[in-house]
């Protein structure tokens, strides 16, 4: 169990610096620069993918590969090895460290994704349970519908507009629109971009990212941004669709930050938001949609973003080199004469990494870490069982001849 917490916890932190680094690029990407929301919030949902993903297919240049070749790693994930003649990790980190941060971790995501789960619950049954829109309002949906090209989705009343739902969405409007043709046009298109765009599916991995790195502030970061992206993509849907001034479409967004209790309405009216969305509804025209160029440059974001990385065999290098040399061999015969199996007073590098996988095993089956000789703590650093066939890279002459003359095998 520990060992799967400690293992867990790499995966997790280096989950952790890729989707980090990618939301840097992100950032670089998208600053300074008036792109359309629709391309802003492909990329901030690709960032949350990356956290919420903890393996890709491999692909040559993602940004795992490139990692992992700078890293020299043989295979695409984090690896872990002591430096020569260093203690092994396990010999100064306590046992139960690796296991109550996994407790801790286990905790926040369980917390995060139970919250999410009766907030959902309780949004669900407010509108299954809610009264339907008059007979105009959902004549009005279904010719909106058709012009955006999704199915109908039911129409009914409730506090503030919002969809719920991701294969029969239902759209929830305030009464207070009713009365009026201009807004409850511009609201039902809104919603209906949502519907269109599979914005559901997006919040799904969204969740799923807020989860898993509940504690890490650069997901949240993100989190905001795709949210921001997100409405503003569905408002340029609105506009363009919906032959709307754009005066009125702002005078919605002030009368939704006015009326709504649902947490979307709640966080329009926070004023940040509510100022930047007001400024592109009332700025140039955005065209709500991807283009070619667009989409070839999200196709080329995802391979980066969520490709996982090669062997180091099909990048073309090599591994790491094993380490055995005649001196180590000695060393630890001397101290530890029970390696010697066959008795003939030289301990071959065949012998050493049998004795190796016996030290570690009793090291995790004992869960406890007794002071260990030089000799012993440099066999348990060192990877004596790697490809030595492929060893003429090695720094050292009498490791080449070790490895040549026992004949090792990757």
């Amino acid at each position: 169990m520990i060992l799967a917490a400690k293992a867990g916890l790499g995966m997790l932190a280096t989950m952790a610096v890729h989707g980090t680094l990618l939301a840097l690029i992100a950032f670089v990407i998208l600053r300074g620069r008036r792109m359309r929301p629709a391309w802003q919030a492909a990329v901030w949902l690709v960032v949350l993918a990356k956290f919420a993903l903890p393996w890709g297919p491999a692909m040559p240049w993602s940004l795992a590969d490139v990692l992992a070749s700078l890293r020299g790693d043989a295979v695409g994930g984090p690896i872990v090895v002591g430096a020569p003649g260093s203690v092994p990790v396990e010999a100064h980190t306590p046992w139960v460290g690796w296991l109550v941060l996994a407790i801790l971790w286990a905790g926040g995501a369980a917390f995060t994704l139970a919250g999410a789960a009766l907030a959902s619950r309780r949004t669900h049954v407010a509108a299954r349970a809610a009264a339907p829109a008059p007979e105009a309002a959902r004549r009005l949906l279904g010719e909106l519908a058709a012009r955006v090209r999704v199915r109908v989705p039911r129409l009914v009343i409730g506090g503030s507009a919002h969809v719920v739902g991701v294969v029969r969405p239902i759209i929830v409007i305030p009464s207070e629109l009713i009365d009026d043709p201009m807004l409850l046009r511009a609201v039902l298109l809104h919603e209906l971009a949502h519907v269109r765009r599979r914005d559901a599916l997006g919040r799904l991995v969204q969740l799923v990212a807020l989860a898993v790195f509940w504690f890490w502030p650069v997901v949240r970061i993100a989190s905001r941004r795709l949210e921001r992206a997100r409405e503003a993509a569905c408002d340029a849907w609105a506009l363009e669709a919906g032959e709307i001034s754009r005066p009125a479409y702002a005078r919605l967004l002030l009368r939704m930050a006015q009326l709504g209790t649902h947490e979307s309405a709640l966080a329009l009216a926070a004023p940040h938001v509510l100022d930047d969305r007001v400024a592109i509804v009332l700025g140039p025209p955005v065209r709500p949609r991807l283009g070619f160029v667009h989409r070839l440059a999200l196709l080329g974001w995802i391979a980066l973003a969520l490709g996982g990385a090669r062997s180091a065999h099909a990048r073309g290098e090599r591994g790491p080199y094993c380490v055995y040399t005649p001196e180590l061999a000695e060393a630890l015969r001397l101290a530890h004469p029970e390696a010697d199996l066959d008795g003939d007073g030289v301990l071959s590098r065949a012998e050493a990494c049998d004795f190796q996988a016996v030290v570690k095993r009793r090291v995790v089956e004992s869960e406890q870490v007794s002071k260990l000789d030089d000799a012993t703590a440099e066999l348990l650093a060192e990877p004596l069982c790697c490809n030595c066939d492929a060893a003429e890279g090695t720094s050292s002459a009498a490791s080449l001849a070790s490895c040549q003359s026992e004949g090792a095998v990757p």
